[in-house]
């Protein structure tokens, strides 16, 4: 059986959702990475290259946020009209 229209929003919402903890967890551990490159005096190439890895990272986040946001207005919006059987409380949840 395929998946529901409301299926497929709320995995959606909470891919992006887990996707953003990662990227956050990812930011945390580069910058502790670098800071301990810089603190063991490494190479000034691979602090740069660190710190773009870094940069990117961080460059992530608020665009996840976006998304996330996009996609809870897309769920909310689904969720007012919807009138199928599936249970919506977990939906709802997300978007609060």
């Amino acid at each position: 059986m395929s998946p529901t229209p409301l299926q497929i929003k709320v995995k959606a919402l909470q891919r992006l959702t887990t996707e953003k903890s990662y990227y956050a967890k990812e930011v945390a551990e580069n910058t502790q990475t670098l800071e301990q490159m810089r603190a063991n005096g490494a190479d000034p190439y691979e602090i740069k290259k660190q710190s773009q890895v870094l940069d990117e990272s961080k460059r992530m986040v608020p665009e996840l946020d976006s998304k996330i946001e996009e996609h809870a207005q897309n769920l909310s919006e689904f969720l007012k009209v919807y009138n199928g059987d599936e249970d919506t409380t977990f939906a709802k949840s997300l978007i609060q």
